[in-house]
C-alpha cells in the first residue's frame, strides 16, 4: 500500500537528491531492433519487440538492386539532455513518417519530453487530428476522457508493448495509471483500424500503442522533481545498468510520486509508480525481455456537474468540505467519495531468428488490479439485497450513513505467437494465435462510517462491511464474469516494382466467451454469451518516389458486448433496475484513402475516410440516490455512419523552427431511431454524442540546443451530450505551452535542465467534456406518438483552470 516501507525509503532517497534535478532520457546509443466510473470499474503490432526502435520498419528491397523508393525519414541527429532529447523529428515530435497502408499518427519522445512530466497518455495525444481528448485535470492525475473519430475510448485497443490494458468487462482505459511520461517512447494512434495480431475485444475504433523506453547501453540514469499549482508535488528517478559484461542483458527501473490537491474543491489525489524494463539481446537477431509497470493510487473524486449546477455553481462545485452529520447531505462529503486502485502490468515479449526465412514472434502478459470508487448513502436496518427483504445489523440504530464502494478485482492472462515465413522476396507470411483468460469480480458492499467525523473505517471496502443480522455480507451486487478469448490470424505482406506497391492482406476470427455468475438474490444465476466474428483487412500502399505515397484501407473491427449488460441490477427498494441479456457486438466495417509527403523540408499527410457501425453500444451514466451510488447501464444505439477527413502538416528542422498544423472535419450521425420504454425517440440523422464536426490544432517548437520553447492551441467544435441533440457544449480554444534551458554538463550533472509548464494561459472557463449523456434532455414526442418524458440531465467536463509546473531534471 501507499504507507508501505518501500514507499517510506523511496522518497527518503529521493528527498536526498531532489535539489539535483531530473530524470529520462533518450539514449544517445541507437536501439537494435477515477476517474474511475464509481459504477463499476467495470473497463501499432500486438508484439512489440522488445529492442524495437522507434523509427518506422524499413521494406526489404528485392535483389539486385536498384534502391527502394519507399518514402523514408532523414536521419535523426540525437542527443542525451536529461529529460528530453533534440532530434530532427517533424513537427516537435508530434508527427512521424509513416509507411504503413493504413492511418497511423505517432507522436515521440521529442514531443513527450517537452511536457510536464506527470501528464498522462490521454494528455500527450490530445494533438493528434484524430482524437477529441477531455482533462480532468492538468497534471494527469485522473484519467480524462478521450474519443477517436467520435467513438469512445471503450471502443480503442491500448496496448503497451503488445499487452492489452482496456478493462476486460467494458473497455475502459485509465490512463493516470500505465507509464510515466519519462519512460514513454513513442505512442501510435491508428485510428479505424488495428493489426491482425492485436490482442484486443474492445477495438471498434482502432488501436493506441505505446511503447516503454528500451534500457540505455550505458549504466546512469536520470532524475527530475517538480512543483506546481495546487500544491502538486512530484519526484522522479530512473537507473539504468548499461550492457552487463557480454550477456547482452540491460535493465533500467524508475521510480515516481507525485502528491497535489484537487483544483477545484477539497481533496487530493496521490499516486506511487514503478517501471521496469529488461532486454536480452542475442548474436543472431534474437531477443526477449520484460516490461512492467506498477501503480498504486488514490483520488478524491471531483463532482461532474450538470447544466443546474454548472450555472449555479460553476468552478466551485464538488463534493462537500465539511460533514454535516449521517444524513443524506451527510453523503456529499468528499472523504466519502474516493477511488483507491492497485494494478500491475507485465510482458514478456520475444523475436526467435529459427532460419534467415522463419522468425517468431511471441508475447505473454499478465494484467492484475484491484480497487473501488466510492459513494455514500443513508441506509435502514430494514432494506432489500436483490429482490429479497433482509435486516442489517446496524448497532440497533435504525439507520447509518454508509460508505457504498463499487469493489473489483480483475486478473487477465494470454500470450499471442505468431510465425513469420518469407519465401521470397515478395512474401511476408503470417500465422499466428491470441489466446487470453479473465476474471473479473465486482461487488459492491456498504462500509462502516463513523457517524461522527463522516470518515469511513475502510476506503477500499474489504474489510469493516455491515452485515445482515445472519451474519450475510450486504451487498448493492454481487457478479463474476469469466472471459475466454481465441483469436487465430492469418496474413501476407506482399511488395512488389523495388517495393513501390505494397498489399498487405489479413484475416483473423475472433471468438470471445463470456460466463456470469450472479449471487444477488433474486436474479438469473447464470447467463453465457459466445461472440464469434470474422475479422478480414486489406490495406494497397503505392510509392511513387521516395517523397510521395498514396495509400487505400479496408477493415472490420468489433467490440464485445459489455459484462454488465449479462446482469440484473436491483436498487435497495427491492426494485429491478436492469434486467440483463445476451446483447450483440458492436461490428464496423472501414474505409480510408490517403496521400502522404515526405519531402526535405514539409511532411503532411490526408486521409478521407468512411465507417459504417453497427449495434453501436452506449454506456448511460445514472446515479441511483437510494444505492447512493453512480451506475451505468449498456443500451444498444443501433447503427452509426462516420465520414470525415483527417489532415496533418508539420516541417523539419528550418531556422530552429518545427511548425505542426492538423484538422479534422467529421460527420458521425445516428442511423436509427432507438428504442425508450414502448415507443421509439426519433434518432435517426442526429448527430453523434462527443462528435464535434471540426477540430484544429496547431504547435510550435523553437529550439536552439539551449533555450527551447514548444507551444500547442486547440479548437474543438461544438459536441452533443443527448440523442436527441437538444444538449449540447459549446465550440472552446484551450492551450499550453512548455519553455526549458538546457545547462552544460556540470560535474556529475550531464544537461541539467530548468522547464516550466503552462497550460490555460488565459484562465478560460468552461465546459469541455461530456461525462455523462442522456437520450433526451427534453420531453419528447415519440415515433409512435407517445410523450417520453425527459431523461437525466448530461454531466459535464469542467476545463482545469490556469497550472504552471516547474521541473528540474538531469542525467547522471
Amino acid at each position: 500500500m501507499s504507507s508501505s516501507f518501500t514507499h517510506r525509503c523511496l522518497k527518503m532517497l529521493l528527498a536526498g537528491t531532489a535539489l539535483a534535478g531530473s530524470v529520462q532520457v533518450s539514449t544517445a546509443a541507437p536501439t537494435r531492433h477515477k476517474h474511475h466510473a464509481s459504477t463499476h470499474r467495470t473497463a501499432s503490432p500486438a508484439t512489440t519487440p522488445v529492442a524495437a526502435t522507434a523509427a518506422p520498419v524499413a521494406m526489404t528491397a528485392p535483389r539486385p538492386t536498384p534502391a527502394p523508393v519507399m518514402a523514408r525519414s532523414q536521419p535523426e541527429e540525437i542527443a542525451v539532455t536529461g529529460r528530453s532529447s533534440r532530434t530532427r523529428q517533424p513537427g516537435g515530435g508530434l508527427m512521424r513518417v509513416e509507411t504503413a497502408p493504413k492511418a497511423v499518427q505517432t507522436i515521440t519522445h521529442d514531443f513527450i519530453a517537452k511536457l510536464a512530466p506527470s501528464v498522462n497518455l490521454q494528455q500527450v495525444i490530445a494533438m493528434l487530428p484524430s482524437a477529441n481528448v477531455t482533462q480532468a485535470d492538468p497534471f494527469g492525475l485522473y484519467t480524462g476522457q478521450t474519443n477517436i473519430r467520435g467513438f469512445d475510448g471503450t471502443e480503442v485497443g491500448w496496448l503497451l508493448d503488445g499487452a492489452p490494458l482496456n478493462d476486460i468487462g467494458g473497455g475502459q482505459f485509465y490512463a493516470n495509471e500505465v507509464l510515466e511520461s519519462e519512460n514513454l517512447d513513442n505512442v501510435s494512434v491508428q485510428p479505424g483500424s488495428v493489426n491482425i495480431d492485436t490482442p484486443v475485444t474492445s477495438a471498434s475504433a482502432g488501436m493506441t500503442s505505446m511503447t516503454m523506453s528500451n534500457p540505455s547501453h550505458h549504466a546512469g540514469g536520470i532524475m527530475d522533481v517538480s512543483f506546481g499549482s495546487f500544491d502538486t508535488f512530484r519526484q522522479f528517478i530512473r537507473l539504468n545498468s548499461g550492457d552487463i559484461g557480454n550477456s547482452g542483458v540491460r535493465a533500467m527501473f524508475a521510480f515516481s510520486h507525485t502528491k497535489g490537491n484537487t483544483w477545484r474543491g477539497p481533496g487530493q489525489a496521490e499516486k506511487y509508480h514503478y517501471d521496469f524494463k529488461l532486454v536480452k539481446d542475442f548474436r543472431n537477431g534474437s531477443h526477449t525481455g520484460l516490461t512492467v509497470a506498477y501503480n498504486d493510487q488514490t483520488n478524491d473524486f471531483y463532482l461532474a456537474p450538470n447544466l443546474s449546477q454548472w450555472r449555479t455553481t460553476g468552478y466551485s462545485t464538488n463534493y462537500a468540505t465539511d460533514y454535516v452529520g449521517p444524513t443524506s447531505a451527510g453523503a456529499n462529503y468528499y472523504k466519502l467519495h474516493v477511488n483507491p486502485f492497485e494494478n500491475v502490468v507485465a510482458v514478456l515479449p520475444t523475436h526467435l531468428v529459427i532460419t534467415p526465412k522463419l522468425t517468431l514472434e511471441d508475447s505473454l502478459y499478465f494484467w492484475h488490479g484491484i480497487g473501488n470508487g466510492t459513494g455514500a448513502s443513508v441506509i435502514n436496518a430494514s432494506t432489500y439485497m436483490g429482490n429479497q427483504a433482509v435486516k442489517l445489523d446496524l448497532g440497533g440504530a435504525k439507520s447509518v450513513l454508509a460508505l457504498a464502494p463499487s469493489n473489483q478485482e480483475q486478473f487477465r492472462t494470454g500470450n499471442t505467437i505468431a510465425l513469420h515465413y518469407k519465401p521470397d522476396n515478395h512474401h511476408d507470411l503470417t500465422l499466428g494465435w491470441w489466446y487470453e483468460y479473465a476474471n473479473l469480480y465486482q461487488y459492491s458492499p456498504y462500509g462502516i462510517v463513523n457517524q461522527a467525523t463522516g470518515e469511513a473505517n475502510n476506503i477500499w471496502g474489504t474489510t469493516n462491511t455491515i452485515q445482515t443480522t445472519s451474519g450475510q455480507p450486504f451487498r448493492a451486487r454481487d457478479f463474476l464474469s469469466l472471459t475466454q478469448v481465441n483469436t487465430i490470424f492469418i496474413g501476407d505482406t506482399m511488395k512488389y516494382f523495388n517495393d513501390r506497391l505494397n498489399i498487405l492482406v489479413g484475416f483473423k476470427e475472433a471468438m470471445v466467451t463470456r460466463r456470469m455468475y450472479n449471487y444477488t438474490p433474486g436474479t438469473q444465476y447464470n447467463r453465457n454469451l459466445h461472440t464469434p466474428e470474422p475479422l478480414p483487412q486489406i490495406g494497397i500502399l503505392w510509392n511513387f518516389n521516395k517523397h510521395h505515397q498514396i495509400y487505400v484501407s479496408g477493415s472490420t473491427n468489433f467490440k464485445a458486448p459489455s459484462n454488465t449488460s449479462l446482469v440484473d441490477y436491483y436498487g435497495t427498494s427491492g426494485v429491478q433496475t436492469q434486467k440483463g441479456g445476451a446483447s450483440k457486438p458492436e461490428y464496423t466495417i472501414q474505409e480510408e484513402l490517403g496521400y502522404r509527403y515526405n519531402g526535405e523540408l514539409i511532411v503532411g499527410s490526408i486521409s478521407f475516410f468512411n465507417y459504417n457501425l453497427t449495434n453501436r453500444q452506449q454506456t448511460l451514466n445514472y446515479y441511483d440516490g437510494n444505492a447512493g451510488a453512480s451506475y451505468s447501464q449498456t443500451v444498444n444505439a443501433g447503427g452509426q455512419t462516420t465520414r470525415g477527413v483527417d489532415i496533418q502538416l508539420s516541417t523539419r528542422a528550418w531556422h530552429h523552427l518545427r511548425p505542426y498544423a492538423t484538422f479534422e472535419y467529421l460527420h458521425s450521425t445516428i442511423d436509427n431511431n432507438i428504442r425508450v420504454g414502448t415507443d421509439l425517440l426519433p434518432t435517426a440523422g442526429k448527430i453523434a454524442v462527443r462528435a464535434p464536426s471540426k477540430q484544429a490544432k496547431l504547435g510550435l517548437d523553437y529550439d536552439l540546443g539551449g533555450f527551447w520553447i514548444s507551444g500547442q492551441i486547440m479548437y474543438v467544435g461544438k459536441q452533443y451530450a443527448s440523442f436527441m441533440n437538444d444538449s449540447s457544449i459549446p465550440q472552446y480554444v484551450t492551450n499550453q505551452v512548455g519553455i526549458g534551458y538546457r545547462f552544460k554538463n556540470a560535474g556529475f550533472m550531464k544537461s541539467p535542465q530548468i522547464q516550466l509548464n503552462m497550460t490555460n494561459l488565459t484562465g478560460a472557463k468552461f465546459r469541455s467534456g461530456v461525462y455523462g449523456f442522456t437520450t433526451n434532455l427534453n420531453a419528447t414526442k415519440g415515433v409512435n406518438g407517445t410523450m417520453i418524458a425527459a431523461g437525466n440531465q448530461p454531466t459535464y467536463y469542467l476545463n482545469p483552470p490556469f497550472s504552471a509546473m516547474v521541473t528540474l531534471s538531469t542525467g547522471f
